[in-house]
């Protein structure tokens, strides 16, 4: 049995996620997110840093690992790309070794703007096994972006990285590793781990055989209720993984005591006084929906690192008369969409009425974002904010469903208000992270002409449904 670095990191999340890693790989549902292919590019982009270097990649058959060892003895190396060093049973692969007079430093890359404690997981793990097979090592380093980078064009991208000395808490780290990979070896061979559904399945990435367990686990687990963490953890000590079997006296939240009776009633709730305060409001009705990009590496003039650009909203407008319009803008051009995005929205959403959307810190920071970028548009566009009208508290306060499981969201809502409206019916973008996998493969130029108008129809599409899903929500709540 070898292990990976992956694999180790994984049983330090759950050690049922590595059992199942190793046993049941055809179990596993991973998610395929914006930020891996963002990793990817990041990581080529930083290695441009490092002159007089190799790479083990794309080798062929040759033997990866004696193939480092070449190039380690080779005194004209200055930088080495995934090395591949084993010790023992565990096999990793160094994004950077970097020469320091007889020694090396080896520098861990990633996406994120700054150090995470798993990030001194990932790399107290290589430094494991490089110390352990021969490897002098000077310094342990993690290269991130620079969350205060400003791009100001001309490809001078000379500030967008950070690499922070992360030896001390590295060296600190060994021992705990070195124990858990001894107890990663007990966990493959024995059993497999009995372990429910809980914040770990989240943290920190979601699990990709969190779909596995929750079909195995109770039909209304502990660990749905809202930011219950403390909670099911308490339960799931007891025993006691099913919602419904958690006594009532240990709830002290009120919305944790309102999910479990609605869940054991097994029917939904939902408040007559929500039709009032719908009522209430003023026509015409304009529901709106952003769709952002965020690129790791700044591609705009002006814009900084994982700056969310709205590229795509969509606006359902309703009329007093129960008249509706469906306004959109999508731009792909590959061109900053900002101020076109703004000078739309500007158009779309009138002078008067209730901007009604769903989660309102989103597009209200969108908003006041471009108002500080344009100011000849700024007037305008904070007009707009003084509008906005959130959906989502009114409903997390006057309905639920046991269906939904402990979230508001409106991908959870829809089924139950709406069942006759699903967002399996728009193609391809389902959701806001595919939204940005679209984007992106259009940005790219990945697609053929066919393909991307294809893409283009879904992307309208998923945006389309998330506002006329508000206005349908609406509607049933305001005939309560």
């Amino acid at each position: 049995m070898r292990f990976s670095k992956t694999s180790i990191l994984a049983g330090l999340q759950c050690a049922k996620h590595l059992y199942l890693k190793v046993h049941h790989p055809e179990l596993s549902n991973p998610d395929i997110s914006p930020m891996m292919i963002t990793g990817e590019v990041v990581e080529q982009h930083a290695r441009r840093e490092f002159a007089d270097s190799a790479s083990i990649e794309n080798r062929g058959e040759i033997d990866s690992f004696k193939y480092t060892q070449d190039l380690i003895a080779n005194k004209s190396v200055k930088a080495i790309f995934q090395a591949a060093l084993s010790f023992e049973d565990v096999e990793v692969y160094v994004d950077v070794l970097q020469r320091d007079g007889n020694a090396w430093n080896l520098i861990e890359i990633k996406a994120a703007s700054g150090v995470k404690d798993h990030h001194i997981d990932d790399v107290t793990i290589q430094a494991w096994v490089a110390l352990n097979s021969g490897i002098q090592i000077n310094s342990f380093n993690l290269m991130h972006i620079n969350s205060g980078f400003v791009y100001h064009g001309d490809h001078d991208y000379s500030d967008l990285f950070m690499v922070e000395d992360i030896t001390d808490k590295v060296n600190a780290h060994l021992t705990f590793i070195e124990d858990f990979i001894n107890k990663a070896r007990i966990t493959v061979v024995e059993a497999q781990p009995d372990i429910h559904v809980g914040s770990q399945c989240n943290n920190p990435y979601r699990c990709e055989y969190k779909s596995f367990c929750e079909a195995h686990d109770a039909r209304y687990p502990v660990s749905l209720l809202p930011n219950g963490h403390k909670v099911a953890s308490e339960m799931i000590a007891q025993g006691i993984y099913d919602l419904r079997n958690v006594p009532v006296d240990v709830l002290r939240s009120e919305t944790h005591l309102r999910v479990r009776n609605i869940t054991v009633q097994g029917k939904a709730e939902l408040d007559a006084q929500v039709a009032h305060i719908l009522n209430d409001l003023e026509y015409p009705r304009y529901f709106l929906d952003f769709e952002c990009i965020q690129f790791a590496i700044p591609v705009w003039i002006g814009t900084r690192p994982y700056q969310q650009i709205p590229f795509q909203f969509s606006c359902h407008v309703q009329h007093e008369s129960d008249e509706q319009d469906h306004k959109e803008f999508l731009d792909v051009s590959g061109l900053d969409p900002r101020r076109l995005f703004a000078e739309a929205l500007i158009n779309t959403c009138g002078e008067f009425g209730p901007v009604i959307v769903y989660n309102q810190s989103f597009e209200k920071r969108i908003i006041k974002e471009l108002a500080e970028q344009f100011e000849d548009l700024s007037e305008a566009l904070l007009a707009i904010n003084t509008r906005v009208f959130d959906l989502l508290p009114v409903v997390r306060k006057h309905y639920y469903h046991p269906d939904m499981k402990g979230s508001w969201s409106i991908k959870k809502v829809l089924p139950c208000l709406v069942p006759e409206l699903s967002y399996e019916t728009v193609g391809e973008v389902q959701d806001g992270i595919q939204a940005q996998q679209a984007y992106l493969q259009i940005y790219n130029g990945m697609l053929d002409s066919p393909e991307k108008d294809r893409l283009i129809e879904h992307m309208k599409a998923y945006c389309g449904l998330d506002t006329l899903a508000m206005v349908k929500i609406m509607d049933r709540l305001r005939s309560a």
